[in-house]
């Protein structure tokens, strides 16, 4: 017999989360080239030792200096038509459960807690329409934990584009906040707001800069117009949103 050689090993690319690193599929491991954030390492490992289970799980690293994460089977979603009764609860527990899994940690950096940082629905995958895990952990950080939930709260249910009515968006807001409990109307509402703020002038700032390439560019001047245009749906519908909320 001749000699014998290993399988090849099919890497499959994968899409879906908001980075720019290359992510592939081997198996039942993704391997994603990333920007070195130990940081992010630490965190996947707190959250894997206290048995929180919205997270994939850090298995080192490959051969090629990749991180090497357990895959989550699922999908994105950018439409409440993708989403199952009761998504909007479980992502906002989901959310409270690792800031409650961060209170009080050294990583936390005397914050609040620990931030996932981009908790969009295009970072959480989901199966059945409901969320099973947050992805993408590069923009974790210590912080506050509304500016969180402001982010999670925006993104997951005010929607200017897809023709989704104004009152099915502020049910959906209601469903997460209690989901994610103990916050009042009026200070989710300003969380909301500031993160679409923030978001807009960052981006704007990064249109601007022309030591950015122009795919980056271009993706910043759509973040605006994305966060702007969401901004104005929820000033403009603001007392529904705070008559849903109670």
């Amino acid at each position: 017999m001749g000699p014998t050689y290993p399988a090849r090993v099919t890497e499959e690319p994968l899409s879906g989360g908001h980075n720019a690193h290359e992510v592939v599929r081997i198996g039942g491991t993704v391997h994603r080239r990333g920007d070195g954030n130990t940081f992010a390492v630490r965190v996947l490992r707190h959250l894997e030792a206290v048995g929180y289970p919205y997270a994939p799980r850090h298995l080192g690293v490959d051969e090629q200096g990749r991180d090497m994460l357990t895959y989550i089977p699922g999908v994105t979603t950018d439409h409440p038509g993708q989403r199952a009764v009761g998504a909007y609860a479980l992502g906002g527990r989901m959310l409270r459960d690792l800031h409650d899994a961060t209170a009080g940690h050294a990583l936390a950096a005397g914050r609040d807690c620990v931030l996932h940082g981009d908790p969009g629905p295009f970072n959480t995958i989901f199966r059945a329409g409901l969320p099973v895990a947050f992805i993408d952990w590069d923009s974790c950080r210590p912080g506050d934990r509304l500016d969180d939930l402001g982010y999670l709260a925006w993104t997951w249910c005010v929607q200017s584009q897809g023709n989704v009515p104004i009152d099915d968006q502020a049910r959906h807001l209601r469903e997460l906040r209690d989901g994610y409990g103990d916050v009042g109307a009026d200070t989710l509402i300003r969380a909301i707001l500031r993160r679409q703020t923030e978001l807009a002038e960052v981006e704007a700032a990064n249109a601007a800069d022309p030591r950015h390439g122009a795919e980056r560019r271009r993706h910043a001047e759509w973040a605006v117009q994305w966060a702007t245009g969401d901004r104005e749906l929820f000033q403009r519908h603001e007392d529904v949103f705070l008559a849903a909320l109670g």
